[in-house]
């Protein structure tokens, strides 16, 4: 009697644990072409922040898929449309605070200047947000922060950016370090012909939406929980 008292308890919990795993609903994840984080190769979605997200959210316990978008202002559309649930990775502001919370910091994403080195440019003088033409990717944070600080901008996609700061069309690049030096990388660019500056380190982590997180309450916690 006693034992089968025990086996049901145990049906019982497993039968719990199995219905909390489930209890979220399904998300479709954005991720933008922004190498070599996310980007999609051949149909494939790939990049170095796939595994540690895709892991964290396979941990906190919802189904999801991942879908592509050419960039980040595509992807906050979506999420207004709840085409997507969710996005990674991505730094804060405002506008993607109105429609959904930020996570636990996932990477840092550093924004840097890189300015040719034989141009001896010195990004941290008092004139240079005045005078510098600036190029940056467009619909960026970092087009965002340099316009609301005065800077002369031109905006570009990243593939464009070594090319016009060679040309010398922009006296300097703002934009994350590990996508600009991935870009050179790519089309044989020496990194040796740059100099480069950190302005900040950035978290990088996972937006997800509050209209999902009114649905599915406790899930915020449960993938900040499963985030390394």
């Amino acid at each position: 009697m006693k034992q089968a008292l025990i086996l049901q308890s145990i049906v019982l919990l497993v039968g719990l644990f199995t219905q909390a795993a489930q209890a979220y609903e399904p998300l479709v994840l954005g991720v933008p072409e922004f190498k070599p984080y996310t980007y999609t190769e051949r149909g494939q979605i790939k990049g170095s922040a796939i595994n540690t997200v895709t892991e964290a959210f396979e941990r906190a316990g919802p189904e999801f898929k991942l879908k592509s978008f050419a960039n980040y202002s595509e992807l906050l559309k979506a999420l207004k449309r709840d085409e997507i649930q969710g996005f990674f990775l991505a730094s804060k502001n405002l506008e993607r605070d109105r429609y959904a919370e930020f996570s636990k910091k996932v990477a840092v994403n550093n924004w840097t200047w890189f300015t040719l080195v034989n141009r001896g440019i010195n990004t941290k003088s008092t004139d240079f947000p005045q005078n510098a033409v600036v190029g940056t990717i467009a619909k960026t944070n970092t087009f965002r922060w340099l316009t609301r600080n005065g800077y002369q901008v031109v905006s570009a996609q990243i593939g464009e950016l070594p090319g016009l700061l060679m040309n010398k069309r922009v006296d300097a690049v703002f934009a994350a370090e590990a996508v600009f030096e991935q870009t050179c990388r790519e089309q044989s660019v020496a990194l040796s012909l740059f100099k480069k500056d950190i302005q900040k380190g950035k978290p990088f982590g996972i937006y997800v939406s509050k209209t999902y997180l009114k649905r599915n309450q406790g899930f915020m916690e449960a993938l900040n929980s499963a985030i390394p």
